[in-house]
């Protein structure tokens, strides 16, 4: 330590997630001051991290008075508790090796030890040692009350859920202003809407988020935050623990059917770049036939004429080019769609022959019992050990996720049979123009599976697959 000034201090402040210990950083800055100046240390800055866990080193404060040591601008760290600076042993170690090794020194105002000495070092060690331990204590505590709360239908934690209010008596119960409007988020998501929409539609009445919903605006929802709420089950009286969906026992505020249909319409509007707005109504449909990457729509083009460009065009290794043009493809789909409205206006039934497929369920049944069976055998194959670990755990991840794609296509078919016959208008060609995003959008939605585009000169060629012509 130079000795021809005065030492250079830096207060480092930390206050604690856990209320038992919330020690106020005026206080500790207080303490500190006062142990700096008995100690004859300047104070050259101040560093906090407000209610961050110290069993962490991912701390903006603690890095940056890390660096000052480092770089020479201070040479004693004082601490309110030496708990505060960390509670885990290897980051203890690490700190106290950096610090040493700059030349610095790490003190406490209120837990003072001579580390000069190897006593004081024990002494030292022995305060960190109980601050990693009294983490772990109140990590065991957490984790306790959490698993009681997950046996009795509860959420780990009562944290705010938009659409509900919460009490520690009553527990989670439908907010009266906001439970309606979550309501009308999934059935707006259902009948077409995109996630930019329904933003629009929330940040325009009386639901705009608290703080913990939107990070640095909580004033305002965002596309990302609206999706995160929607796609968690917690509206159909469920709630995710650790990766497993348990039944709760707050009220749901949407049926099961609506909760599948969502799921439904999310997997297959499911689009590569989320931060584009889907005012047009053909995105998250069509798909390359050259690279099968699908297709954005844009303004390109001098002339800001609505293309779509292939997502895979930009490795020139799959393919050059790679655009449709907006009207191209119109020029395609409307008489098909028009084509299609003629078909089910003639029928006699609810249902035209052309759209009515065998039904998919007792293949897909059997698939899936397949798939069970065999996941069944590995395991045994596993405690036998006729089958080494790293094989196993690849065959499992894939017949897990064949088993995860098998469920979806069961739901999806549970959620095609509750819905009404498909409908179209008889002028559709006439209407098409004028009919907003919304309602283009849910039309295709029940009769297109996908729309091919292979992109060439002149013209790019167009194909529409059916929704029965996909699953037949």
């Amino acid at each position: 330590m130079n000795t021809t000034r005065r030492p250079r201090a830096v207060l480092y402040l930390r206050q604690s997630v856990a209320k038992e210990e919330s020690i106020s950083l005026e206080l500790q800055e207080d303490a500190g001051r006062r142990y700096a100046q008995q100690s004859g240390y300047d104070v050259v800055a101040v560093e906090a991290d407000h209610g961050i866990s110290g069993r962490t080193w991912k701390r903006p404060a603690v890095q940056r008075v890390m660096a000052m040591i480092e770089e020479q601008q201070a040479d004693v760290i004082i601490l309110w508790k030496w708990s505060r600076l960390s509670r885990s042993r290897l980051d203890w170690a690490v700190a106290i090796d950096k610090v040493e090794a700059a030349g610095g020194q790490i003190e406490s105002a209120t837990e003072q030890v001579d580390v000069s000495t190897s006593t004081g070092r024990f002494a030292r060690g022995m305060l960190a040692e109980f601050a990693a331990f009294e983490s772990e204590r109140i990590g065991d505590t957490w984790k306790e009350a959490h698993r009681r709360r997950v046996e009795q239908g509860l959420p780990a934690t009562g944290k705010k859920r938009f659409g509900y209010d919460y009490d520690r008596a009553t527990g989670f119960t439908p907010d009266p202003v906001e439970g309606p409007v979550l309501q009308e988020c999934y059935r707006k998501y259902i009948t077409g809407s995109s996630f930019h929409e329904i933003t629009d539609y929330l940040n325009d009445g009386p639901t705009r988020p608290g703080a913990g919903y939107s990070g640095p605006k909580p004033d305002r929802w965002s596309p990302n935050t609206v999706r995160r709420v929607m796609d968690n089950p917690f509206a159909t009286g469920r709630f995710n623990s650790k990766g497993t969906v348990l039944q709760g026992i707050h009220e749901p505020l949407i049926s099961q059917e609506t909760w599948e249909q969502y799921q439904v319409r999310r997997t297959s509007r499911r689009i590569t770049r989320s931060s584009t707005k889907e005012k047009y109504p053909y995105t998250g449909l069509i798909f390359c036939e050259i690279c099968g990457h699908g297709m954005y729509a844009g303004l390109f083009g001098s002339d800001r004429t609505i293309k779509y460009r292939c997502n895979g065009a930009a490795n020139w290794k799959l393919h050059p080019g790679g655009y449709v043009m907006n009207s191209t493809l119109e020029a395609t789909l409307i008489p098909w769609l028009a084509e299609l409205a003629e078909d089910i206006n003639k029928s006699t039934t609810d249902t035209p022959a052309s759209l009515k497929t065998p039904d998919p369920t007792p293949r897909l049944r059997r698939a899936l019992i397949k798939v069970q069976a065999r996941l069944e055998g590995l395991t045994e194959k596993l405690i036998d050990g006729t089958v080494p670990q790293d094989v196993y755990e690849r065959m499992r991840d894939q017949w897990i996720a064949e088993k995860a794609s098998l469920e979806k296509q069961l739901m999806a078919v549970r959620v095609e049979s509750r819905l009404e016959p498909v409908k179209l208008p008889p002028d559709l060609m006439n209407q098409w123009d004028e009919m907003p995003a919304e309602v283009k959008r849910e039309i295709l939605a029940r009769v297109v599976s996908k729309i091919v585009v292979k992109p060439g000169r002149p013209r790019a060629e167009v194909r529409i697959v059916a929704r029965w012509e996909d699953n037949a």
